[in-house]
């Protein structure tokens, strides 16, 4: 497994058990091809917009890009309108690759989507989620818990990217 990260989150990638591959001297496309000769069966990419061809060129024939997450990194986010320009632009980028005949496929996901469109999936997926991290089979890396009222503030860290891990946010007082 190969995952794009900062030089700075190298380590912790590496004791998940992944490649860090430094996106900001390399690029990723011509790494995985370095490492693989041809390409990755799949990329989960939560990027879209700047990202999204570039994962797509990453897979082989019959290769599969998972899309989630549109726009959370768009240059035009600062905006509602620029938000919604650049999830136009993704879903259009998803139809368009879509239609290249090389058995490459872009599958998008929303967790929104699934919830509204196939409930009995989404609660069954829950479950499942739930239940592995009460077994304690997956761990997720809590980067820092804050209260609810800090939500501004938590947002400031996430578009910092200083955080390594997850910011969950307590309805009452910590």
């Amino acid at each position: 497994m190969y995952s794009t990260c900062s030089l700075r989150k190298q380590k912790i990638v590496s004791e998940l058990g992944g490649i860090p591959i430094d996106y900001k001297s390399v690029d990723f496309v011509q790494e995985i091809f370095r490492l693989t000769n041809d390409g990755v069966d799949a990329v989960f990419d939560g990027i879209g917009t700047e990202s999204l061809m570039r994962s797509y060129k990453a897979l082989p024939t019959g290769g599969r890009l998972i899309g989630y997450g549109f726009g959370s990194k768009s240059k035009n986010r600062s905006s509602r309108g620029g938000q919604i320009v650049s999830n136009v632009v993704n879903w259009i980028s998803v139809l368009a690759l879509n239609l290249i005949p090389d058995s490459r496929k872009v599958i998008p996901y929303s967790i929104q989507t699934l919830k509204r469109r196939k409930p009995d999936w989404f609660h069954e997926d829950l479950q499942i989620i739930f239940n592995l991290l009460k077994q304690q089979k997956i761990k997720p890396i809590i980067a820092t818990r804050l209260p609810l009222n800090q939500a501004v503030q938590a947002h400031e860290l996430l578009e910092s990217g200083s955080m390594t891990g997850k910011i969950v946010l307590i309805c009452n007082s910590l």
